[in-house]
């Protein structure tokens, strides 16, 4: 009985991680529409060092979300392909706040949760980067 019950356990396991990313690459391939991205951003790191990069998307350590969006725990949606910089970005419990200039020229102050706090970058062959968004000052976008 107990064997049962543990492989009951692992299957259930095995069926909620397969869920869980299965909804994240659906969620990213779904909101592709009518945005853009690999956006192309220089980002400004907490040690001062710069690096133009191409952002592939957000997400958490473990996978990528979206490709286009961050979720503000305030307002909802925020689409990158509106951003023109992201800066005096402060670490918080549950993610990050950081003030967003839009292509507009508006800007607004956003909680970014920590689900969305990895920033993915290209890297050669395909491969992609994590770069936590509490270690940037600063990402501006080209």
């Amino acid at each position: 009985m107990k064997r049962l019950l543990r492989i009951s356990g692992i299957a259930a396991a095995v069926l909620a991680a397969g869920t869980v990313f299965g909804g994240v690459r659906n969620v990213a391939s779904a909101d592709l529409k009518g945005h853009r991205s690999s956006l192309r951003a220089t980002v400004t790191l907490a040690d001062g060092g710069a690096r133009t990069v191409i952002l592939e998307g957000v997400g958490c350590t473990v996978a990528m979300c979206s490709r286009v969006r961050v979720l503000d725990t305030n307002a909802g949606t925020v689409w990158l392909d509106g951003l023109s910089s992201v800066h005096d970005i402060s670490r918080e419990a549950d993610g990050v706040t950081a003030v967003l200039t839009f292509r507009d020229g508006s800007e607004r102050r956003a909680s970014i949760r920590a689900g969305n706090r990895v920033l993915y970058l290209a890297r050669p062959f395909g491969l992609t980067e994590q770069l936590d968004l509490a270690g940037v000052t600063k990402i501006e976008f080209q």
